[in-house]
C-alpha cells in the first residue's frame, strides 16, 4: 500500500520544518539516479546552503530526512553554487510515514562463520547489454527455432532483450515471469487476467494479418529461471490445445537453461560486495569502490548469489529501491527482494530464524538501504 502523503506550501510551516528538524539531521539530495548525503546543511536568514562532494544537476532536485517513520522531502530549486556548496529556494514539502516493518539480521559485524556478501552479479540492464554484444548468435538461434516451429504453427515469433523495443508482451513478462494461453480471443473470458490483458494491450496493437490469429500462446525466457530476457510467441487461426501449451513450456524451460548455462553470453560478475543487513523481503549493501555502481540502477533488476556464513548460498532477485552515497564516499544500495531459487530460499530463511528473525512471508517490507 502507497503511503499518505502530506504536502505542504506555506512558507512558515516549512521554514520550522527546516529549523526544528533538518539542521539537526542527516540530510541527503536526492537526484535522478542517487540518493547523496550532505556534508553540511544550513537553514538561516539568507535561505538555504548545503554542501555535497558530488556534482549536482541543475534540474529541481529534494532534500530530505528521516524522522522516526517519518520521510520529510523538501522539493528545491537551486539558485546558486560556489565550490561544493550549493544554495536554494524550497517550493514545497512532502511528508510521508514509512515505517520500518521488519526485523533484519545485523551481516556486517564480524563472527566465526564469516560476513554475508553477494556476489555473481548481473543486472538487467547488463543482460541486455550481453545480448547485444551476441547478435548474431542469438539471430541465428532465433531463425532457426522460428523455422522449426514454423512448420507445426501458423506463426512463430521469437523476442530477445537485444530488439530495440520494450513490447507490451514483454512488459507483461517483466512484471508476471509466467507464460499465458489465449485459447480463443473471440471467446471473452473477462474473468481471466491475462485475457483482460491481452485484449486491453495486446490484441489492439495488432495488424489486420495478425487479426486471423484467434489463438495465443506465449513463453518467457527466463535468466536463471527468474529474470525474463525474452519470450517464444506463437499463434494459431484456430484453437491451441493444451498439448500444444505444455510442449511450448517445455522450449521456454530448454532455452531459459541453455542461456543460463552459457556463460559465453551472459557474463555475471564475480565482484564481491558486503551486505550490511538482510531480512527475508530486502537486503542492504555497502560498497567503497566506485566501479562497483555499475551493477546497480534505481529501480532495476539484478540477479545475485548471497553468500551466507556456514557456506550457505541463496540465489536472489531484487529490485535496486535506492543508493545513496554517504559523505564518507561510502555508496548503500536498498533491495526490495523479488524472488529466490527454491534451495537457496530454505538456506536463507534458516540463517534469519538461526539469528531469531521472523520469516513470515506475509510481513510488509520497506526496503535496506534508505
Amino acid at each position: 500500500m502507497n503511503p499518505e502523503v502530506k504536502r505542504i506550501t506555506e512558507r512558515n510551516i516549512m521554514y520550522d520544518y527546516l529549523k526544528r528538524l533538518f539542521i539537526r539531521r542527516q540530510v541527503f539530495l536526492k537526484t535522478k539516479e542517487l540518493n547523496i548525503e550532505t556534508s553540511s546543511f544550513v537553514f538561516n536568514e539568507d535561505g538555504v546552503a548545503f554542501t555535497v562532494s558530488q556534482s549536482v544537476p541543475d534540474e529541481s532536485i529534494s532534500l530530505y530526512i528521516r524522522n522516526g517513520n517519518e520521510l520529510i522531502i523538501a522539493r528545491v530549486v537551486l539558485t546558486g553554487r560556489t565550490g561544493e556548496e550549493y544554495k536554494c529556494t524550497v517550493s514545497d514539502m512532502l511528508i510521508m510515514n514509512i515505517p520500518r516493518k521488519e526485523d533484519r539480521v545485523n551481516a556486517a559485524v564480524n563472527n566465526d562463520a564469516g560476513r554475508a556478501y553477494i556476489s555473481n552479479i548481473i543486472s538487467d540492464f547488463t543482460l541486455k547489454e550481453n545480448f547485444e554484444d551476441n547478435k548474431r548468435k542469438i539471430l541465428a538461434l532465433k531463425d532457426d527455432l522460428e523455422e522449426k516451429l514454423g512448420k507445426k504453427y501458423d506463426r512463430v515469433k521469437i523476442y530477445s532483450i537485444s530488439d530495440q523495443k520494450l513490447d507490451d508482451r514483454m512488459k507483461y513478462f517483466m512484471e508476471e515471469r509466467k507464460p499465458y494461453f489465449i485459447r480463443d480471443v473471440t471467446q471473452r473470458t473477462e474473468d481471466d487476467p491475462q485475457y483482460r490483458y491481452y485484449i486491453k494491450n495486446i490484441y489492439p496493437a495488432q495488424h489486420e494479418a495478425d487479426r486471423k490469429m484467434i489463438s495465443e500462446i506465449a513463453v518467457p525466457f527466463l535468466y536463471r529461471y527468474m529474470m525474463p530476457f525474452g519470450y517464444l510467441r506463437v499463434n494459431g487461426t484456430k484453437a491451441l490445445a493444451d498439448e500444444d501449451f505444455s510442449s511450448l513450456k517445455k522450449y521456454g524451460m530448454s532455452i531459459s537453461t541453455f542461456f543460463t548455462n552459457d556463460t559465453s553470453i551472459i557474463r555475471s560478475s564475480d565482484d564481491r560486495v558486503a551486505i550490511t543487513d538482510l531480512s527475508m523481503t530486502g537486503l542492504g549493501i555497502i560498497f567503497k569502490d566506485r566501479v562497483l555502481i555499475k551493477h546497480f540502477r534505481e529501480d532495476s533488476l539484478v540477479i545475485f548469489t548471497v553468500f551466507l556464513p556456514g557456506n550457505r548460498t541463496s540465489t536472489v532477485m531484487c529490485q535496486v529501491k535506492n543508493i545513496t552515497i554517504l559523505k564518507n564516499g561510502v555508496y548503500r544500495t536498498g533491495c526490495s527482494i523479488v524472488n529466490f531459487d527454491a534451495i537457496g530460499e530454505v538456506n536463507y530463511s534458516e540463517y534469519l530464524e538461526s539469528a531469531g528473525i521472523s520469516t513470515n512471508p506475509d510481513a510488509e517490507h520497506q526496503p535496506s538501504g534508505g
